[in-house]
């Protein structure tokens, strides 16, 4: 019975690896990033912003854009970190760069990983996950993924 369920658990984790990645597109900001299998966009806001994507044990992916008025980069990542401790994030990790930032925290038994990337036209792309701790070692390289695949579209060369 061992072997059975130890060979069930590396075919599931076999085809997850193998299942596709969405590509999202968010023409308003000019970005791109892939997200995993089994997660589910959920109606997305009217104003083109971003979408909001479901897994189906509750984590949540968010990807949206914002225009930086007023505020340079550096300022919006760091505006966003005061929020997030706002709303309860131990913040452990934060860097900001002038054209990324990346922070991290905990809740209880979840995990916080944002990253926010500068864009061309004065417009940041964020990735924000919420999971389980115990399933850090998974997200790892779903995190990965997505820092690199989270592009701007359409920016002069």
């Amino acid at each position: 019975m061992r072997v059975f369920l130890a060979a069930s658990a590396t075919l599931a984790a076999v085809s997850a690896q193998a299942a596709e990645w969405q590509t999202y597109s968010n023409d308003r900001y000019g970005f791109t990033v892939e997200v995993p299998p089994g997660f589910v966009m959920q109606r997305a806001p009217d104003n083109g912003d971003g979408g909001t994507f479901l897994g189906r044990n509750g984590d949540r992916i968010f990807v949206f854009g914002t225009f930086l008025v007023d505020l340079f980069f550096d300022d919006e990542a760091r505006n966003r970190i005061v929020q997030a401790k706002k709303l309860g994030w131990d913040i452990s990790y934060s860097r900001i760069e002038p054209d990324w930032a990346s922070y991290s925290g905990t809740k209880g038994d979840r995990i916080l990983y944002v990253r926010g990337n500068w864009l061309c036209k004065d417009a940041a792309a964020f990735v924000h996950l919420e999971y389980r701790s115990r399933d850090r070692k998974a997200y790892d390289a779903i995190v990965k993924r997505m820092i690199a695949s989270l592009k701007p579209v359409g920016c002069p060369e």
